[in-house]
């Protein structure tokens, strides 16, 4: 295996290796199936038996790949398989991939044919692609121009693509990928180092698009006026493959040939670049150089080369991003590398060390007996036959006791493995220091070795390693202690990156290392490896091994294998590491505790104590194992322990956080208050794992806090106390102190500033709601101010918070915080109740005034009644009178009669009710037995017969013909039907049409009672108010004095019975009316129904 570095024969980033002879590589691969055995299962054993599997149930990842080269074309064999090997690795789904080759380059134009065209929209018509990955810019152009139809919704990432090469192509924001950076000048330049002497360059390109785009970009990197002057630039173009082999074998010294883009030349004949390449470099007189990987190998000396291989890496790792659904722009990635053919390097006699830094060189070439010395032990066979069979017999049992020994030496290094593993599994973590030191003796015995050491980052000291572990043979050199990382840098920092450094001969270290190199040798060292130790996922120390004696390989296997030796060591120190913060961590705990001016105790999740701190056990006189569990509660004064032990354990069974005051027995017999509080333990994990809680002698306090509540001076110093909501402020206005019920008001909202928590600044948000037009933000903002700024002594200001509910109340002082650092008071005092009672009060003097106007109007109607009865009086006389003197003079005039008649029974009829209304403001009472209902409401109908027509209102009468009779005044009786029928007519009239009926029934629906309802299809009345249309001075109507129905009710009421109101399902009310039955008169048969 050869490294991309020369210099060092190693990998770019792996451990040194070792060249196998072909013997030994014959019984390496005779022993391959035992090999990949053990290949796969010590990562198996290493990862504790458990496999990452792929889930199944994961939908695949379909990737389409467009090539625009035909399938074989070296450049696009390579940046395929680096893709879909990269993508692979990067994404947990699995990958399925489709690809299309084109063949976009065999043909002029971007346009591929209708056919193919049609062929991709059939394939993948019912396919969901998650991306389309187009390589090369031909590729590129065919994807975006049909996207939409082919391609609908998937992203597009794009590889191998020069930017010349599109042009004005314009691509979408979700089409992203790896630009082609062809270095002319790179590969020039290098020429030039090796050939200072040059003062012709000749660049060669083909014909097709592809291979212009490069010639383009030559011309415009190497026509500059930094070649200008130096050396002339020629380009063969337009030419042939053997036109261009003729002109290459006339090149004259002092000649550098640049190779380009080749796939087409002047003939239209489509060719291979790398085989182009191959003649071109076997025809030219001159030396080659090229900018493409794929021409390395092919005759060519070098050049700062295309990677397709890096190409297909990042195009890859750009993929998988967009898949993750991150949509990254296009980017210039690092895919030239330095690449130089070993072969023609000696061919054309150039210096290696002319070559620019970090150049790979590549197919050195093995040393003339490792290239004969098969064919010389061939030609001895021939001379004799019987020694070389003897020989032959020699060779194979010596390369079958090798690999018989690789094989035991694999398996001994498996055991070693499996007991060091073993040691540490079950290892107590106080144990671990002693059996790392003897694991490192076992494995510098068991792989024959001089010395190992483990050695830890330094957390306090990042510039020191520290060397914690170190075994050595006898009469080797040990390392201690503390070592600096700049006697080591260049170990450090591969180290530090997680890579496995080795060397098999200090020598084969990269120049760089050169302070490396010598502190190695300072130690002795002649061949080392050096493993990183990962803890937690983080580098924290390295693994190393040398040998002091001779110098030793360290091939890849064994490097791997040590690998697994430092994961182990790592965990083994991650617990240590672990289990010694534990115990830093409760030693601290305990000596705080111990220290701290409180007693302190911890718990289990069930409430049982399991440890006290020196200061209870000083206050308990107790030994520590007494108070363990539940024996605390022992030292509790026995009036509060039931109290105490079921509070704490309430609050342990909700695990919420607790503080309970007891008394607890002093060791001197006193009785002392405390106050334990307590929280809830959670671990690492977010378990809950107990409690851990501080005791503390409030005695002291409790005595104080007394003398203070008792002290009228000190009260406004104690929030807790007040009533109201308080807070104090300093004078920016930030909240230094809060009582317990303004935490609990944030959800009034009232306020802005109300709620806060200590440490806001309560000006500010006041301030803030005041730009946004809240007038009583303004208004404590500017109260506040005027104590800050010592303008008044007090400020008091009420505002209303009103919800979709209620409103409520709330009155705001502030006061002068007196003290040296000036501040003030706020508080908030919940007004509603009085500001209720204040309007109530307001409301009850104004039914008060109202009470007596109808009282004064009362006594005037009395005095009326008086006086208008002397009137009727006469008029009932007169009438009576008039109809006699008719029927003396013999006059027949029913009419007349009639009406006169009306007129006289009016006029009684208003003369009783008079009588009745001095009697109802006098007190009196004329009860009558016998009352029939049914007339009752038959003469008030009548009375509001014609009331009732101008109005177009329907009356409608249901009476009960065995109606039981009533007892009870019948002018107060009809002055309450009265009101019922006026207000049903009132409440038709204010109604916005429909049916106009007031519907009047009498029953007897329950024994004893006798119900008159009146049924309106009027506006009626909403649920809220029909519990207090009854109540005086209520009314719905304009004008109205709200008398009439509570007078009716007051009649009812003094009847015996009640009244009460029902809104209709459909529209109006319905009043119903019940009254007690005359039990002195027994029941009639009544008039029938109307």
């Amino acid at each position: 295996m050869v490294g991309k570095k020369s210099v060092m024969n190693r990998s770019s980033d792996g451990p040194f290796v070792v060249r196998l002879s072909r013997g030994v590589a014959r019984a390496t691969l005779a022993l391959w199936p035992l090999l990949l055995t053990l290949a796969i299962s010590t990562p198996a054993m290493a990862a504790d038996g458990v496999v990452p599997a792929i889930d199944e149930t994961e939908r695949p990842v379909n990737v389409l790949l467009l090539f625009a080269a035909p399938r074989l074309t070296p450049a696009q064999i390579v940046i395929d398989e680096a893709f879909r090997s990269t993508l692979t690795s990067r994404l947990s789904a699995p990958v399925y991939f489709y690809t299309e080759y084109l063949d976009l380059t065999l043909f002029q134009g971007d346009e591929p044919r209708p056919e193919l065209r049609a062929l991709l929209e059939q394939k993948y018509r019912d396919v969901k692609l998650d991306l389309v990955v187009a390589m090369a810019s031909r590729a590129l152009r065919f994807a975006v121009q049909n996207r939409a139809d082919l391609f609908t919704g998937a992203p597009v990432v794009f590889a191998s693509v020069d930017r010349a090469a599109l042009g004005e192509f314009a691509l979408d924001d979700d089409v992203i990928g790896i630009w082609l950076n062809v270095d002319w000048t790179g590969t020039l330049d290098a020429a030039l180092r090796l050939q200072p002497d040059t003062h012709r360059v000749v660049v060669i390109s083909g014909t097709s698009a592809t291979d212009r785009v490069w010639q383009a970009a030559a011309k415009s990197q190497l026509e500059t006026d930094r070649y200008r002057g130096r050396v002339g630039i020629d380009y063969l173009t337009d030419l042939s493959v053997d036109q261009v082999l003729k002109r290459v074998a006339t090149f004259s010294k002092g000649t550098i040939v640049l190779f380009g883009g080749f796939s087409r030349d002047a003939t239209n004949q489509n060719v291979l670049g790398t085989e182009v390449v191959r003649r071109v470099a076997a025809s030219s007189r001159v030396p080659v150089y090229g900018s493409s990987e794929t021409y390395i190998g092919g005759g060519i000396v070098g050049g700062h080369v295309v990677s397709f291989q890096a190409q297909g890496v990042r195009a890859a790792e750009l993929a998988a991003r967009v898949l993750s659904g991150d949509r990254p722009g296009p980017a210039d990635a690092a895919s030239n590398l330095y690449v130089f053919d070993w072969r023609q390097l000696r061919r054309w006699g150039f210096d290696e060390r002319r070559l620019p830094a970090g150049s790979e060189v590549r197919f050195r070439e093995p040393s003339p007996w490792e290239l004969y010395k098969w064919p010389v032990l061939g030609g001895v066979a021939v001379v004799a036959l019987q020694a070389v069979l003897i020989v032959g017999l020699l060779v194979n049992r010596r390369q079958r006791r090798r690999a018989q020994r690789a094989l035991a030496e694999r398996l001994r290094f498996e055991r070693l493995v499996s007991q060091v593993s073993a040691a540490f599994i079950a290892l107590p973590a106080r144990e671990v220091s002693g059996r790392i030191e003897k694991a490192l003796a076992h494995i510098v015995e068991a792989l024959d070795l001089d010395r190992a050491v483990l050695a830890e980052l330094d957390d306090r000291r990042e510039d020191l390693i520290e060397v914690t572990y170190s075994w050595t043979r006898d009469g080797v050199g040990s390392i201690a202690g503390p070592v600096e990382k700049k006697a080591f840098p260049w170990v450090a920092s591969r180290l530090q990156a997680g890579h496995v450094v080795a060397a098999a001969r200090l020598d084969d270290l990269p120049d760089s290392a050169e302070t490396d190199r010598r502190s190695l040798v300072a130690l002795g060292t002649r061949s080392f490896v050096a493993v990183p130790l990962i803890i937690e996922g983080v580098v924290g120390g390295a693994l190393s091994f040398s040998s002091i004696r001779v110098e030793r390989e360290w091939p890849d296997e064994l490097a791997q294998r040590l690998r697994l030796l430092a994961e182990i060591f790592a965990n083994a120190l991650a617990r240590r590491r672990a289990a010694s913060a534990a115990r830093e961590s409760e030693d601290r705990f305990r000596l705080l505790a111990d220290t701290a001016p409180l007693m302190i105790w911890m718990s289990e999740p069930d409430g049982r104590r399991t440890y006290f701190n020196r200061r209870w056990l000083d206050m308990t006189g107790r030994r520590s194992g007494e108070d363990l569990a539940d024996g605390w509660i022992d030292s509790v004064n026995p009036d509060d322990r039931k109290a105490a032990h079921e509070a704490y354990h309430h609050a342990v069974a909700e695990r919420r956080t607790f503080t309970i005051d007891y008394r607890l027995r002093r060791r001197d017999g006193e009785d002392r208050w405390i106050l334990d509080h307590g929280v809830p333990r959670v671990g690492e994990d977010g378990a809950f794992v107990g409690y851990v809680g501080s005791v503390i002698d409030i005695t002291a306090l409790n005595t104080a806090l007394q003398a203070v509540l008792e002290s009228n001076a000190l009260r406004s110093a104690i929030f807790g106390s007040l009533y109201g909501q308080v807070a104090a402020i300093d004078r920016d206005g930030v909240i230094i102190a809060v009582n317990h019920s303004w935490t609990r008001f944030a959800e009034d909202g009232a306020d802005p500033a109300r709620g806060l928590a200590a440490g806001a600044n309560c000006l500010a948000v006041w301030r803030q709601a005041a730009a946004a037009g809240d007038v009583d933000a303004f208004r404590a903002h500017e109260a506040v101010m005027a104590i800050l700024t010592g303008k008044k002594e007090d400020a008091r200001l009420e505002y209303a918070c009103r919800s979709q509910t209620s409103e409520r109340w709330f009155e705001m002082a502030v006061e002068p915080f007196r003290r040296p650092e000036g501040g003030a008071v706020i508080s908030y005092i919940d007004i509603t109740r009085r500001r209720h009672a204040e309007e109530e009060a307001r409301r009850q003097r104004e039914e008060l005034a109202h009470a007596q106007r109808v009282t004064t109007l009362g006594e005037l109607s009395a005095s009326l009644a008086h006086e208008i009865n002397q009137p009727l009086a006469a008029i009932v006389t007169n009438a009576q009178a008039a109809i006699r003197l008719l029927e003396r003079q013999g006059v027949t005039h029913t009419d007349v009669s009639e009406a006169l008649t009306d007129v006289a029974a009016d006029a009684r009829r208003a003369s009783s009710i008079i009588q009745r209304l001095r009697a109802l403001s006098r007190k009196e009472h004329a009860p009558q037995a016998g009352l029939d209902l049914n007339a009752l409401i038959d003469d008030v109908v009548s009375l509001l017969r014609h009331d009732f027509q101008r109005k177009q209102i329907i009356v409608l009468r249901v009476f009960d013909p065995v109606v039981p009779r009533v007892a009870g005044d019948p002018v107060q009786l009809q002055q309450v039907i009265l009101n019922l029928l006026v207000n049903a007519s009132e409440a038709i009239a204010h109604s916005d049409g429909g049916r106009r009926e007031v519907a009047i029934a009498t029953a007897h629906r329950t024994p004893g009672l006798v119900e008159i309802a009146v049924r309106d299809t009027g506006i009626g009345v909403k649920e809220p108010g029909l519990g207090r249309m009854f109540e005086r001075f209520v009314s719905t109507k304009p004008g109205g004095l709200g008398m009439g129905l509570a007078i009716s009710r007051s009649i009812v009421e003094a009847h015996g019975g009640r009244i009460r109101a029902i809104a209709n399902p459909d529209r109006g009310l319905t009043l119903h009316v019940e009254l007690p039955c005359d039990k002195t008169i027994a029941p009639r048969n009544g008039s029938p129904a109307h």
